[in-house]
């Protein structure tokens, strides 16, 4: 990988990555296609990550589907796909781990303590063997795409970042491969989870700047799915992170909602000018 992306370099060729754990869906395609505009080399990485999974998470079952993943990320624009084993990205004795600070302490990083440390050791290392001019991340996981903006920066890293909308079933869930363990049923009570920000964004837009009324009525509309039960629905600064306790400026609205035990994720950034 390494050799090739030295040669890719000394031809001048920009390179593009797209760093994926398989199981690919509309959103990964989404970004492999804009790296394919972007860039003259693109490189989707398929890895499942052991380092950002906890002790009782759903490594083992994660989905895959890797022959029907190279052949949609070809599809797509990739030129080539990096399928490195657990061993090569961790070997034996391996105990260096990127710690990407505060960012990461909140949000997903308070429900999965190590969760972005093990994204962005991973992440580093993936720059490192890939050597990228750019690399692409969806909004979806917007702590994570705000942490790597983070990262990179901190640590001189020599590439840009690029951040690309969520990308969205046509009832409105945002995509993810951990919807592959929903039956119909449980899709459809997801629906409540954007129509809950879009909500809340119309709120903002009214004048509601007092985020226990916004949250209040999130709540309220997500409960009215049977079941469903939210872990936390946050309001912070973007791209900083740090809690707001108004709206103003530029906010990102964050949940994870539980529905048949599956976490989905969700987030709106708003801008107010309160």
């Amino acid at each position: 990988m390494r050799k090739l992306a030295d040669t890719c370099r000394r031809k001048g060729k920009t390179i593009g990555l797209v760093p994926t754990m398989g199981a690919l869906h509309d959103g990964h395609l989404s970004l492999i296609r804009k790296s394919a505009k972007q860039n003259d080399f693109t490189i989707v990485s398929i890895f499942v990550n052991p380092t950002q999974f906890g002790p009782d998470e759903d490594f083992g079952k994660y989905p895959k589907a890797f022959k029907s993943d190279c052949d949609e990320a070809q599809t797509a624009g990739a030129d080539m796909i990096f399928h490195p084993s657990v061993d090569g990205i961790y070997p034996d004795g391996f105990q260096t781990f990127v710690d990407p600070g505060p960012i990461a302490d909140k949000l997903e990083g308070a429900a999965r303590p190590g969760h972005l440390r093990g994204v962005a050791t991973v992440c580093v290392k993936l720059f490192s063997i890939c050597k990228p001019h750019r690399a692409y991340f969806g909004q979806k996981d917007a702590q994570q795409l705000a942490m790597i903006k983070s990262v990179t920066r901190d640590l001189n890293l020599d590439l840009k970042i690029v951040g690309c909308p969520i990308v969205r079933t046509k009832t409105g869930i945002a995509m993810s491969s951990r919807h592959s363990y929903l039956a119909e049923s449980g899709l459809k009570k997801a629906v409540t989870i954007y129509d809950s920000l879009k909500h809340a964004k119309r709120l903002v837009k009214a004048g509601e700047t007092d985020i226990a009324a916004i949250r209040a009525e999130m709540t309220g509309l997500i409960k009215t799915a049977t079941g469903a039960k939210v872990e936390y629905i946050s309001f912070n600064s973007w791209a900083s992170l740090d809690e707001v306790n108004l709206i103003s400026g530029k906010v990102l609205i964050s949940l994870v909602v539980i529905i048949n035990t599956v976490r989905l994720l969700d987030n709106i950034i708003i801008h107010s000018k309160h």
